[in-house]
């Protein structure tokens, strides 16, 4: 007598949990230099904390610092909105920009997401983040 076949999902279409992509994400941020704050079950707050050389005038270290903090940007984690969604299971999962509407002079804009990688593509997202914060910094 045989015993019956077991069917297992094949390991290449089980999907990272949230938590584990927000964990990879983390840790690829950190390996570029970059500081992350999770804000929220689903966003991180990246930043890029400054570089200031020692030479020079240490009033030019003190103004540079006062006046240049460092770069920040939040990132979301949410159902993609370029690819079908599956009937059943896990939805699919992207990287977004969370560009912050303006909020000055008491008028607001609405918040805006732009996408930024696949959920899975851990390396691209990461890669791109600190592109972009370290466009300002004085070290770029």
């Amino acid at each position: 007598m045989t015993s019956p076949q077991l069917h297992h999902a094949d390991a290449s279409q089980v999907r990272p949990s949230p938590a584990e992509l927000i964990g990879q994400l983390v840790e690829a941020a950190m390996r570029r230099g970059l500081t992350v704050k999770q804000t929220g079950n689903a966003i991180l707050n990246f930043s890029h904390p400054p570089e200031y050389s020692s030479e020079g005038d240490p009033g030019d270290l003190v103004r540079a610092r006062l006046l240049f903090s460092g770069l920040s940007q939040m990132v979301v984690l949410v159902r993609d909105k370029d690819v079908p969604q599956p009937e059943s299971g896990a939805p699919a999962l992207a990287w977004y920009w969370w560009w912050q509407g303006d909020r000055l002079a008491g008028e607001s804009s609405a918040d805006e997401l732009e996408r930024l990688a696949a959920a899975a593509d851990i390396e691209t997202a990461a890669d791109k983040i600190a592109y972009v914060l370290r466009v300002g910094s004085p070290t770029a």
